[in-house]
């Protein structure tokens, strides 16, 4: 037996060849509210508050915010994520990011780093 020709424009799954597509662009983010935290890090102390994503992204997050976020500052975001671990767990999505701009009860900052945690679900409910 021969073994299969390899194309890099073809996949074969369980179900057959499978073309594989291409995205091309920037990934955009998606319009998700969930609720969430954060506690930021300025000069004179820490910032904490709640608030609302608006669009999430792999690299960019613009939620609701209260004054007080400024560009340049470090974040931590915590996010009640909506979907359970083994179907009864609760998660929270824990992003590290840097502030990229504040107006208007709206922030929006770039995704350093991520890492979902299991949560009590009396966490950001």
């Amino acid at each position: 037996m021969q073994a299969p020709e390899i194309s890099e424009d073809v996949v074969t799954t369980i179900q057959g060849p499978q073309r594989r597509t291409e995205i091309r662009g920037a990934p955009r983010p998606y319009p998700i509210p969930l609720r969430l935290g954060y506690k930021a890090t300025a000069k004179h102390g820490q910032v904490y508050g709640f608030g609302k994503t608006r669009m999430i992204g792999n690299k960019e997050i613009i939620f609701a915010a209260g004054d007080g976020l400024k560009p340049g500052m470090k974040a931590e975001i915590v996010v009640a994520w909506p979907c359970l671990l083994d179907d009864r767990i609760r998660l929270q999505l824990v992003l590290q990011v840097t502030i990229t701009g504040s107006q208007n009860g709206e922030a929006e900052g770039r995704i350093r780093a991520y890492d979902f945690r299991t949560r009590r679900a009396t966490e950001a409910e």
